[in-house]
C-alpha cells in the first residue's frame, strides 16, 4: 500500500482529527504545569490515599469496564463520523505548516515533566510505605516488651501475696496455740 493511499484513507483522517483534538488540549498543559506546586506532604497524603483506593480498584475497574464498553459501542460510530471531516482539514493544514516541529518539542517537554512528576510520586509512596512498616514493627515490639514486663510484675506480686498469706496464717496459728494453752 502506498503512502498516498494511506494518507487519503478515512481512518487516517479520523486519527488526524483525534490528534488535533488532543493537541488542542495539550497546548494548555505547559501553562497549567508551570502553576502547579507540589509539596512532599501533599505527595505523601496522596500516596496514603492511593494505597487505600488500590484495595477497591479491582471491583471498581470491572464495573467501570462493563459500563465503558457499553458506552463506547454506542459512541464509536458518532465520533468516527464527527472526526472524519475535521481530520481531513487538519491533515491539509499540517502539511502546509512549519509549526509541527514546535508542537512536537512542546509535547516532548510535557511528557518529560509528567514522567518526572510520576517518578516523584512513586518515590514518595515507597518512602511512606517503608515508614509505615517501620512504625508498625516498632509498635509491635513495644507491645511485646510491655506484655512481658506486665507478666513479670504480676508473677512477682503473686509470689509476694502467697508469702504474705503464709506468714499471716502461721502467725494466726501461733496466736491461736498461745491462747489455747
Amino acid at each position: 500500500m502506498s503512502l498516498t493511499t494511506i494518507t487519503r484513507s478515512k481512518p487516517f483522517y479520523v486519527v488526524a482529527g483525534a490528534t488535533d483534538v488532543a493537541v488542542a488540549r495539550l497546548r494548555d498543559v505547559p501553562t497549567k504545569l508551570s502553576t502547579v506546586k507540589i509539596e512532599r506532604r501533599d505527595l505523601e497524603k496522596a500516596a496514603a490515599n492511593l494505597q487505600l483506593e488500590v484495595a477497591a480498584l479491582p471491583a471498581r475497574a470491572q464495573a467501570a469496564a462493563v459500563g465503558f464498553a457499553d458506552d463506547v459501542t454506542g459512541r464509536v460510530d458518532d465520533v468516527y463520523g464527527d472526526l472524519l471531516a475535521p481530520g481531513r482539514k487538519v491533515v491539509g493544514r499540517i502539511r502546509r505548516q512549519p509549526s509541527t516541529q514546535d508542537l512536537k518539542r512542546e509535547a516532548t517537554t510535557t511528557v518529560r515533566r509528567t514522567k518526572a512528576t510520576a517518578t516523584t510520586a512513586k518515590k514518595s509512596a515507597s518512602t511512606t510505605g517503608t515508614a509505615a512498616k517501620r512504625a508498625t514493627k516498632r509498635t509491635s515490639t513495644t507491645a511485646k516488651k510491655n506484655a512481658a514486663s506486665t507478666r513479670s510484675t504480676a508473677k512477682g506480686a503473686a509470689t509476694s501475696a502467697r508469702k504474705t498469706t503464709r506468714s499471716a496464717a502461721k502467725a494466726t496459728k501461733a496466736g491461736a496455740a498461745k491462747v489455747g494453752s
